[in-house]
């Protein structure tokens, strides 16, 4: 028995009170045909084959007609039935209608009882995050915490891989990809020529870097530290943002086409970065992201449109993802998957989280099978080709600092 559990995506309860409003629509719609089909008794239909000049004699029984008399006890069975079938039409609209009424009804009250809980959730986050700026704001003005304005000289250039590159074929091997970039700043883009005729860009973001409490007082060179954890939760921006959005820059080079499909991949601070990049008005004006995939990362807060399928994966003794004091939407787009660590690795690991990615993959859930049906198009690629892994190394210069 799996112990995944799964919020949101097809299958979730957003889709599930849909679901019941078609049902209930389409119920209606289908006692309405049978009304409107079915006469409302048998002379009805007797009355009506009368202006067809055969009622009259068909009305008065068998005999008029001249047929033998054996046949009246068949007219008068094939009436009772008429009768029968009329009134059991009856029956089934008006149970129809009730049915109808009865999904109604449930698909308001799962409406109601999630948008209250979700109201209160989100008031109580929105006052937490408010509070958190300001107490934040005020301290990294003084102590030089925080990243400031929208113009930070990020540096990103090419770099040589420091390991073999898996070929990024599912969720695992997205995530494998992640644990092979290293901690000096890396952002990697795969270009995939897809089956389609488009190109799928994926990017892969790691987490943060700098440790200990030195990390978090000075961050550093390196744009995934502390710091950038900070701006990336209150304000949807960081240094590693800017320095992830600069790497595909440079990987397309102009080459983009709008068709063409991004998939961000990250693991802690860089599932946020893929979750603030998908959120960007602006990024999306230039990218069109379909999928974001993130592994103990604090995202349930980000606007991410519908139009980007998000899986996230938590686990539940992992205390990174629960930083947003949010709950996982339960969107049609948006799949969350709860799980128990495994107990050979950290719970916050992405080792850990590897091995979460494939229990997933082989999951029977509806709402996983529809995320990897999805992410198998876009990373398919087109017969003969090869994919073409570039790695760059990012390197961030404080604006609030003479270092």
């Amino acid at each position: 028995m799996s112990d995944l559990v799964v919020t949101g995506g097809e299958g979730g309860v957003e889709v599930a009170v849909e679901d019941l409003q078609r049902a209930a629509a389409g119920m209606r719609m289908g006692a309405d045909a049978i009304s409107e089909s079915t006469p409302q008794d048998a002379q009805v239909i007797i009355a009506s084959r009368a202006t067809q000049g055969l009622g009259a004699e068909w009305a008065q029984g068998p005999g008029i007609l001249g047929a033998p008399l054996d046949l009246l006890p068949l007219v008068s069975q094939a009436r009772r039935e008429l009768r029968g079938t009329i009134s059991d039409s009856r029956g089934v609209v008006e149970r129809m209608r009730e049915l109808a009424d009865t999904l109604s009804s449930a698909a308001r009250s799962y409406a109601w009882a999630e948008e209250t809980v979700g109201g209160l959730v989100a008031g109580l986050h929105a006052q937490a995050m408010t509070t958190a700026w300001l107490v934040t704001e005020v301290t990294g003005q003084a102590f030089g915490l925080l990243d400031e304005g929208t113009g930070w000289d990020v540096r990103v250039a090419r770099a040589e891989p420091l390991a073999r590159v898996p070929d990024p074929t599912s969720t695992t091997s997205l995530l494998a990809g992640v644990e092979s970039l290293g901690a000096d700043g890396r952002v990697r883009v795969i270009e995939v020529p897809a089956a389609d005729g488009t190109t799928t860009w994926v990017l892969q973001v790691p987490g943060t870097h700098s440790e200990g409490v030195d990390g978090w007082a000075r961050g550093g060179e390196i744009p995934m530290d502390w710091p950038a954890n900070v701006s990336l939760m209150l304000r949807a921006t960081s240094a590693s943002k800017i320095a992830a959005a600069k790497a595909l820059s440079l990987a397309q080079a102009g080459r983009a086409g709008p068709r063409d499909r991004v998939v961000i991949v990250g693991h802690s601070q860089g599932g946020i970065v893929a979750a603030a990049l998908a959120s960007d008005p602006e990024f999306a004006r230039n990218h069109r992201v379909t999928h974001v995939l993130t592994a103990g990362s604090p995202i349930d807060a980000f606007p991410i449109p519908d139009s980007t399928s998000v899986l996230s994966l938590q686990h539940a003794t992992d205390a990174v993802p629960m930083l947003d004091v949010a709950p996982p939407p339960h969107r049609r787009n948006w799949t969350t998957v709860k799980a128990a660590a495994p107990g050979s690795a950290g719970a916050h690991g992405l080792v850990a989280y590897g091995e979460t990615a494939g229990r997933a993959e082989r999951s029977g859930d509806v709402a996983l099978r529809t995320w990897t049906a999805g992410l198998g198009v876009a990373l398919t690629p087109a017969a003969g080709s090869t994919p073409v892994v570039r790695e760059f190394r990012s390197e961030r210069r404080w604006q609030n600092r003479d270092s």
